[in-house]
């Protein structure tokens, strides 16, 4: 075996050049070239239809979200009506009069309003009584033995106060059955009322779906169809292939006469029920590399063609290169025999002749990207600078200010209306602290109002862990007013509560002072909390010289970097600490001038 292989390559060391070129090229080039093509499109085919599977969960999940959201609004809805003294009367009280009756079921406005402001998501509300005296309408509905004998009235009646989903009847244009939550409504004593069912509008569950390709089901409790979209596959052979409840994200490879499909399934269920919805999809494998199987085909014939013309250059290659080989041998032949009477060039303008030429322009390509390399980070720094203005910014402005303020100061008024004094106090801190946070952008702060907006929050704190926090604030005198960059100070605070006291079951401290200290504005955070490692100090402090924040750190580094942007390298913070002992935070501001 050794012996022919030795003699296959001597064969082919004997071949001439343009021989050898061609037998590499199909060896070395083409064979592999051939083997990746075809790994390539196998693993593109995987990659595609992973990413598929992805995306079909990313997708899925987000309607999950959209279905706990509703089921959440509309358990929060049937709580409304829990010791409702209307209902009670209504149901409780025995009739002999019809026009009284009559009179009630109009001064109840309960159900109307509801559904008038939930009127997108709720069709009907409705109320099931055990009171022969009532006549019964949409809204109030008496129960009788058929109603008695269903399903869903047996779960609620056994169920107590516990939420019930079902897919009711329900006359509704171009609907027959919706799905519904129904509970059990009881008095302040734990006596009965009556079963209040809240029809949703079916429309809203196909609004979730409708815009999807692929086969999609909403399913409640795995076997009721709510709605669907694109039933390319019949639900009865997909009901053996899904999961139970409470399964979470499920997907599987399932092959059904038609061919490879790919089913998902995503559950959703809320804490205080046995119901449950999933939401499912099904999509053929065919159908998501279709596009790229043509592709491919493409990619098949453009490969040949390649091929073809590989080919064809090469062996023109191979003699032409063999042939200004063949010269140049002669050349150093003349050479060798002492006739230095070498042509000047060998002709043409290949390699050889042009080396030193290539060389010459190669080098000042380098030199010029190397020019622009440089201009280029010049301008990315500044493009970071200015991103991270821009998501300062950004931060401050996410929510509605007024909207978020006045919601506040409602609540406000409620807790003193209410007596609540502590309530008060805090929601008027949060207030102060919010408007701060949101002027933020706008202007700088004084010194005086940046240290009332930590106090703020450092009150809110001890109201949340008591005793357990204390601190203490000194401010020097006279520079009060000097104007600082906003929201400096309290994520400093927040770190030590967060990183330094918050899991300890001591008393911890903070420590803020502010003073002068030259010509410089020296502020000084310090707890007497865990501390922080030597290596993972040695970690932050290295990130407070870079450019970049990540992690858990993104508070210290980005007020390090505002204030380096603001006023110069000179200016900033260090950070100092002992494990389980201490943390020190500086930060070095300019004094005004005057201050």
């Amino acid at each position: 075996m050794r012996n022919k292989l030795k003699l296959l390559i001597n064969r082919i060391l004997g071949m001439r050049l343009g021989y050898r070129m061609v037998l590499l090229y199909i060896i070395g080039g083409l064979l592999p070239l051939t083997a990746i093509s075809f790994y390539l499109i196998r693993g593109t085919n995987q990659i595609l239809v992973s990413q598929a599977e992805n995306a079909e969960v990313s997708e899925l999940q987000t309607i999950c979200g959209q279905i706990l959201e509703l089921q959440n609004t509309m358990t929060t809805v049937s709580s409304y009506f829990y010791f409702d003294e209307g209902l009670e009367w209504i149901a409780n009280s025995h009739y002999t009069d019809y026009q009284q009756m009559v009179d009630d079921y109009k001064n109840y406005t309960g159900f109307k309003d509801y559904q008038s402001y939930y009127n997108t998501m709720i069709s009907r509300i409705s109320i099931f009584l055990e009171n022969d005296s009532l006549r019964g309408n949409a809204n109030f509905v008496v129960v009788d033995d058929a109603i008695r004998e269903t399903e869903w009235y047996e779960r609620v009646s056994g169920e107590g106060s516990g939420v019930v989903w079902a897919y009711l009847p329900h006359v509704i244009p171009g609907y027959d059955h919706a799905p519904a939550l129904a509970r059990m409504i009881k008095t302040k004593k734990g006596g009965d009322v009556g079963v209040l069912v809240i029809y949703l509008r079916p429309e809203k569950f196909e609004s979730m779906i409708w815009e999807r390709e692929g086969s999609t089901y909403i399913l409640l409790n795995g076997g009721t169809v709510i709605t669907s979209r694109h039933e390319t596959v019949p639900f009865e052979e997909l009901r053996q292939y899904l999961p139970e409840a409470g399964s979470g994200t499920y997907q599987a490879r399932i092959r059904l006469s038609e061919g490879e499909y790919v089913l998902t399934c995503e559950t959703v269920k809320q804490e205080d029920t046995k119901d449950y919805f999933q939401v499912v999809s099904v999509r053929a494998v065919d159908d998501i590399l279709a596009e790229a199987r043509r592709q491919q085909i493409k990619s098949l014939w453009l490969l040949g063609g390649s091929i073809v013309l590989a080919m064809s250059l090469i062996g023109a290659f191979s003699w032409s290169f063999s042939r200004r080989v063949g010269r140049f041998r002669a050349q150093m032949q003349k050479a060798a025999e002492g006739n230095f009477e070498l042509e000047a060039k060998l002709g043409g303008n290949d390699e050889i002749s042009q080396l030193y030429d290539y060389l010459s322009t190669m080098i000042y390509r380098i030199q010029r990207l190397l020019a622009e390399v440089y201009q280029e980070k010049i301008h990315a720094e500044r493009l970071k600078t200015s991103q991270k203005d821009a998501e300062f910014k950004m931060l401050t402005s996410q929510i509605n200010p007024h909207f978020l303020y006045n919601t506040l100061e409602t609540i406000r008024m409620k807790a003193r209306i209410n007596k609540q004094y502590e309530i008060e106090e805090l929601v008027k801190m949060l207030g102060k602290i919010l408007r701060s946070s949101i002027q933020a952008g706008e202007k700088d702060m004084t010194i005086r109002e940046e240290v009332e907006l930590v106090e703020y929050y450092l009150k809110i704190q001890q109201y949340r862990f008591g005793e357990r926090i204390q601190y203490q604030i000194y401010m020097e005198e006279g520079i009060e007013e000097q104007k600082i960059l906003p929201l400096l100070i309290q994520p400093i605070a927040e770190n030590c509560i967060i990183h330094g006291l918050e899991g300890s079951t001591r008393v911890g401290h903070i420590d803020i002072c502010v003073k002068r200290c030259a010509d410089d504005v020296l502020v000084t955070v310090t707890d007497d909390g865990s501390g922080i490692g030597e290596e993972k100090l040695e970690g932050i402090r290295r990130e407070l010289k870079s450019s970049r924040t990540k992690g858990e750190h993104i508070g210290i580094c980005n007020v390090n970097q505002r204030v380096r942007l603001r006023y110069g390298d000179a200016y900033g913070v260090t950070i100092e600490s002992v494990q389980g002992e201490y943390t020190k935070v500086e930060i070095r501001l300019p004094a005004q001038p005057g201050e």
